[in-house]
């Protein structure tokens, strides 16, 4: 029986990020860049319990700001794609082909480190909200689960010259019924600066 977390994050992520702004000096936002952006990529996850281990297109949207040049705050949707694989049954009976479907929204403090004036390191740590349905066939038995869990990355972020710049970073998530989940995109963003 999968069960999901029940701790809920993200009104607590939510104030933190707000604090943040709030002490935030002038000077910084001066420097502050909203963006949004849209990504594609791969997932995979593993299930040890029932053996099941399995990967999937993924896409993602996000929005953010930084303000700085080391400090910002993301959030988003991703789509984890459905994922699916054969798992064992009883012993001389057939196996079952289990299919997981996974989506959620995902809020997230970003760090940045510029290596030079083009290319920056990413890391980010938040929370993510999902949704998970699972069906084995032949059999129509959807289990649907959901719940709050910690989402953390790293990354490089190519910015270019111009305000399109490309992103990529692969992220883990530690959802609670899953041993192993993590997702690895190619974003292109596209920035407004702020204050300027």
């Amino acid at each position: 029986m999968i069960r999901a977390s029940k701790t809920r994050f993200p009104a607590l992520a939510v104030l933190l990020a707000l604090t943040c702004l709030a002490l935030a000096p002038q000077a910084l936002w001066a420097e502050t860049e909203v963006y949004g952006g849209l990504g594609i990529g791969y997932s995979t996850f593993q299930v040890d319990s029932i053996d099941f281990e399995g990967s999937a297109f993924a896409n993602r949207q996000f929005l953010g700001f930084t303000w700085g040049d080391y400090v910002g705050v993301e959030a988003g949707f991703i789509d984890f794609g459905t994922v699916d694989d054969r798992i064992a049954n009883q012993p001389g009976q057939q196996s079952l082909n289990n299919g997981i479907e996974t989506w959620g929204y995902n809020l997230s403090v970003v760090g940045r480190y510029p290596l030079n004036q083009e290319l920056h390191a990413i890391a980010k740590l938040g929370m993510i909200r999902w949704d998970s349905e699972a069906t084995l066939e032949p059999f129509p038995l959807p289990a649907k689960v959901d719940g709050d869990d910690i989402l953390w990355g790293v990354g490089l972020d190519f910015r270019g010259s111009g305000r399109v710049h490309v992103r990529v970073e692969g992220e883990f998530v530690n959802i609670e019924f899953a041993d192993s989940w993590w997702v690895l995109t190619a974003s292109v963003i596209y920035a407004f600066p702020l204050g300027q």
